[in-house]
């Protein structure tokens, strides 16, 4: 089985849960030699092997999607910017935020908006019968605003540190985004025993009151 794992924000508390699941995942000291794969063998009751694969965030979607990954834990931002179909069995508590529209004070109406999320924003917008130009950004999205590149941002804010430094105004949520598992669908069809095992071991540890024998919901 291959399981990708998100490189940022979200990796210590993925680890942990896969580790309190009882698979036998990467150390930090194995983190520390900037491998990208680890190959661990079965151990226990865990009765397949497990190749971790480590990528930028924004990429689990893409390969669990195309079946380069069995499955992977990712965002909801990324899961709605790459039109992910994946299974989302599982949603976690850890590494919760908003998407947000932001803006300096006194901004003008909508009519340029910066961000890392172009097809969420377009959804957004036409949701509104908003027509505003999209400006795409890898990063620092706020500065935008600071510098009137644009007259607003969409963004993630967790804890609203940035907008406050920047002394910037949340206007609109655009959507509540929390990690998720997903399971790729190819691989749920031809390994259902194997996936069912590996998401009943995570939600006993996310969810523990609810196993109990239910039905895995997909």
């Amino acid at each position: 089985m291959r399981i990708a794992i998100p490189k940022g924000r979200l990796l210590d508390k993925a680890l942990a849960t896969f580790a309190a699941a009882g698979y036998d995942v990467p150390t930090e000291r194995d983190l520390q030699t900037r491998k990208l794969v680890f190959n661990r063998r079965a151990a226990g009751a865990i009765n397949h092997d497990v190749e971790w694969i480590f990528v930028k965030d924004c990429d689990v979607p893409v390969y669990v999607e195309h079946g380069a990954a069995d499955c992977g834990i990712a965002g909801l931002d990324q899961i709605l910017e790459h039109d992910c179909t994946a299974y989302q069995p599982i949603e976690f508590d850890f590494g919760r935020c908003k998407m947000m529209l932001i803006a300096a004070p006194g901004a003008p109406p909508l009519t340029k908006v910066a961000t890392k999320y172009p097809r969420i924003t377009r959804q957004y917008l036409e949701g509104r019968a908003i027509r505003a130009d999209i400006v795409p950004l890898g990063g620092s999205v706020e500065l935008a605003a600071v510098l009137n590149l644009t007259s607003h941002v969409i963004d993630l804010v967790e804890t609203g540190e940035t907008v406050r430094v920047h002394k910037l105004e949340i206007q609109d949520v655009v959507a509540e985004i929390s990690p998720r598992l997903i399971v790729g669908r190819g691989v749920y069809r031809t390994e259902t025993k194997r996936i069912r095992d590996l998401i009943s071991r995570i939600e006993t540890v996310c969810h523990p009151e609810r196993v109990n024998g239910a039905p895995v919901r997909l």
